[in-house]
């Protein structure tokens, strides 16, 4: 898979920018529909697009930014596509706030997939 790092790119250029410009929830078609996982902030895993569509409404914020400080890209061994990013990420009206994401994608019928997705904010204090 001599292109991962490209297509590791790509996906997350297109996943904080569908993201950013809403309706976030729209990124939920990225995830496979029945099996693909995501944690958020060490809560309750969502599984499938239509629970993690309802988190992503469920958030408070009204706006968002995401800025992207690193990306690691690795291949899987059986083909999937590991990307870790660190940024930093600013909603509504607070301060900036850093975190890391983590993201597995598989090819499944000509698509990259998210099969899980843990993102975390980096709290200090």
């Amino acid at each position: 898979m001599s292109d991962f790092k490209a297509i590791g790119k790509a996906f997350i250029d297109f996943y904080y920018s569908k993201f950013d410009t809403g309706p976030r929830e729209g990124v939920a078609a990225l995830y496979e529909p029945s099996n693909g996982m995501m944690n958020f902030n060490n809560a309750d895993f969502a599984k499938g697009a239509q629970e993690i569509a309802e988190k992503l409404r469920s958030l408070t914020f009204q706006s968002i930014s995401h800025t992207v400080s690193t990306m690691d890209i690795q291949p899987t061994y059986d083909n999937c596509i590991l990307i870790v990013v660190t940024g930093a990420l600013k909603a509504d009206n607070d301060p900036p706030m850093q975190f890391t994401e983590t993201f597995l994608l598989r090819f499944i019928n000509n698509s990259w997939l998210v099969i899980n997705n843990v993102f975390r904010l980096i709290l200090h204090g």
